[in-house]
C-alpha cells in the first residue's frame, strides 16, 4: 500500500506556565446539563481552524466533521435558546431577528437559507457597546459579524449577569434549523471583539479587545469552582453526554484521575494569542498500540525522537483525532486491512467492517485506550458516500497544531481544572 506525501510541518512553540491555584477538588456538580449532538458542528472550533489555516494554507475540514457538534440549552435575556457548545473557541453569540444571511460570494439569501434556529431579539437588555464590533470567520469560508452587549445569560442554575455577548447581524452560515448559536468555553485570549464599528478595519494584533467570556465570568465571581468537565457518550449520530459545571459529571465512571499541566502554545502570530492561555493544550508523553504479528509484536511505543513533543489541542469541537503525519500513518496501517490515504479527500479510509489496532494515548504516565468503536467511525458520522468506506478515528495533521478530539473525549471523563492550569482525565468504561 503506497501513501500519499503531504506538506511538511511549520515550527511552534510551547511555554509552561506556573498554575496559581492547587488542583480543585473533584466532587459532582449540581450544575450539569445534557449534551445534544447537533447537525451543526463547532466549526471544529472556529479560533483553532483559523488557526490551521494560517498555518498550513489550508482547513482540515473532511468529511466526517461535518454534522458533528454538541448543544445545550442556554436561557439568553430570559428566553431559551440552543447553541453549539465549542471548547476551542470562547465567544458567546446568538442570530438576531433580522439577520442578513449572505452566500459565499456575499449575495444577500433569504434568511432560512442560514439554518438558524429561533432568532434573538434585536436589543439587549443591559445595553449595547457602542464602541465594539463582532468579527469572526471560520476555517470552511463562514462568517458572522454584529454587535456586542450585556445580557443575563444562564446555564443550568447558574447565571451570569451583565455578560459580554454578541449579536449576529450579518452572517454567511450552514446551520441545522435548530441552534441559533455557538457558546465558546476557551480562554478568553480567543474571543472576536474589535474596537470601532468597521468589521473591514479589524485586526488581531491592534484592534483585539479581548473580554472575559461566560465561564470565566461564572469563575471569578464565585458562582461556581474553577473547572468544567465533559463527558462525551458515542452514538450513530454523535451522541450526547453531560457538561458539567464546577465539578464532575452525574455518571458512573472510574474516578482514578491523571492531571497533567495546560501550556501556552503559540500558533500563530497574533500577540494576545502568542502570550496567553488560549486553547486548552496538553503536551502528551507519547502514544502505544498493537497490531498484526508480521508488523508488531505487542504493544510499542514510537515517536519520532525521544525528546520530541507534540503538543495537543483537547477540542470538543472537533471529531477526530489529528496527529503528526509519521504517527498517523503508522497506525493506519495497523488496521486490517491497512488503511487508504484518499487525497482527494485528505482523509485515511478504510472498509467499514476493518478491524482497527489496539491504540493508546500516554498521559503523565497513563494509558488511555479509545475504543475500536471510535478508531473505525462506521455509523453515519463516518461514512463517506462518495468512496463507500468509513473514516478513521486517527488522521495526519500537518502546520505543527494537532488535536485529542471527540474520538478520544468519548473514552474518558475529561476535567478543564482552569484554576490549577491543568487537565484531567479519568477512563470512562462504563458505557
Amino acid at each position: 500500500m503506497q501513501f500519499s506525501k503531504r506538506a511538511a510541518k511549520a515550527k511552534f512553540t510551547v511555554k509552561d506556565m506556573q498554575a496559581f491555584a492547587d488542583a480543585t477538588p473533584l466532587q459532582t456538580s449540581n450544575s450539569v446539563l445534557s449534551l445534544k449532538s447537533t447537525g451543526t458542528m463547532a466549526k471544529g472550533s472556529s479560533a483553532l481552524h483559523n488557526a490551521i489555516r494560517a498555518s498550513t494554507g489550508r482547513t482540515s475540514l473532511i468529511p466526517s466533521e461535518e454534522g458533528a457538534g454538541y448543544s445545550v440549552d442556554i436561557s439568553f435575556g430570559g428566553k431559551t435558546f440552543e447553541v453549539i457548545l465549542d471548547t476551542g473557541s470562547s465567544d458567546l453569540w446568538l442570530a438576531e431577528a433580522g439577520v442578513k444571511c449572505v452566500d459565499e460570494t456575499m449575495t444577500r439569501v433569504p434568511t432560512a437559507e442560514c439554518g438558524f434556529g429561533p432568532l434573538a431579539s434585536a436589543t439587549f437588555q443591559a445595553g449595547q457597546i457602542a464602541s465594539e464590533n463582532f468579527n469572526i470567520s471560520y476555517g470552511d469560508g463562514e462568517s458572522l459579524t454584529g454587535v456586542l452587549g450585556y445580557e443575563s445569560v444562564g446555564l443550568a442554575n447558574i447565571t451570569v449577569d451583565k455578560q459580554e455577548v454578541a449579536l449576529v447581524r450579518e452572517a454567511y452560515w450552514k446551520g441545522d434549523n435548530v441552534t441559533s448559536g455557538l457558546m465558546g468555553f476557551a480562554f478568553p485570549s480567543l474571543t472576536s471583539a474589535f474596537s470601532g464599528t468597521d468589521p473591514s478595519v479589524d485586526n488581531e494584533n491592534t484592534t483585539a479587545v479581548p473580554y472575559t467570556n461566560w465561564i470565566f465570568n461564572a469563575i471569578d465571581k464565585g458562582l461556581i469552582n474553577p473547572m468544567f468537565s465533559l463527558a462525551i457518550e458515542r452514538g450513530s449520530k454523535g451522541g450526547g453526554g453531560q457538561l458539567a459545571l464546577g465539578g464532575l459529571p452525574d455518571i458512573d465512571f472510574n474516578h482514578t484521575f491523571t492531571s497533567t499541566p495546560l501550556k501556552i502554545i503559540e500558533l500563530t502570530p497574533h500577540a494576545i494569542e502568542a502570550k496567553n492561555y488560549s486553547y486548552y493544550t496538553i503536551v502528551p508523553d507519547g502514544f502505544l498500540l498493537s497490531g498484526e504479528e508480521d508488523t508488531y509484536y505487542g504493544y510499542q511505543e514510537f515517536s519520532e525522537h525521544p525528546s520530541t513533543t507534540y503538543p495537543v489541542i483537547v477540542d470538543s469541537g472537533t471529531t477526530l483525532v489529528y496527529l503528526p503525519e509519521r504517527i498517523a500513518d503508522i497506525v493506519n496501517a495497523l488496521f486490517d486491512p491497512p488503511s487508504v490515504y484518499i487525497e482527494e479527500e485528505g482523509v485515511y479510509e478504510n472498509y467499514c467492517d476493518a478491524t482497527p489496532p489496539t491504540f493508546a494515548i500516554r498521559i503523565n504516565g497513563t494509558d488511555f485506550y479509545i475504543s475500536s468503536a471510535d478508531l473505525l467511525l462506521t455509523g453515519e458520522l463516518g461514512l463517506d458516500t462518495e468512496t463507500g468506506g468509513c473514516v478513521t478515528g486517527v488522521q495526519p495533521m500537518d502546520g505543527g497544531i494537532y488535536i485529542l478530539g471527540d474520538v478520544f473525549l468519548k473514552n474518558v471523563v475529561a476535567v478543564f481544572d482552569i484554576g490549577a492550569s491543568e487537565m484531567r482525565f479519568a477512563p470512562h468504561e462504563k458505557y
